[in-house]
């Protein structure tokens, strides 16, 4: 396996780059896309890209980030953080399990999150 990484990153308006956003504040409070590839090391699940949600009333929400993941290697997701999109398919009007089974039905995903 390469050690390269397969963290693809849309930023809020388009605009920022992963420097720019380390000491721009307008970043919190954001929406933001990122594709990510599962990891087998984490197991076949949602595990797999190094995220556990836990059912909200906002939505499927980030309960714990796996260190040396897919997502904790792209340094955005954060525990409190809601899923909003999964491959561009809005969360709103959908079950959790609805949403789970779809994220664990591929091997790579587009995440939409609102920031905490």
């Amino acid at each position: 396996m390469s050690s390269s990484s397969h963290v693809g990153l849309i930023y809020p308006e388009g605009s920022h780059s992963l420097r720019t956003m380390e000491d721009d504040s307008s970043f919190l409070g954001a929406n933001y896309t990122l594709h990510l590839q599962r990891s087998k090391g984490y197991g076949d699940g949602v595990r797999g890209y190094g995220i556990q949600f836990e059912p909200r009333d906002a939505g499927p929400t980030v309960s714990m980030v796996f260190k040396d993941g897919e997502a904790f290697r792209s340094g955005l997701i954060q525990a409190g953080d809601v899923l909003k999109e999964v491959n561009d398919t809005p969360c709103g009007g959908r079950s959790f399990m609805e949403i789970m089974d779809e994220i664990v039905a591929t091997d790579s995903c587009s995440f939409t999150f609102a920031s905490k």
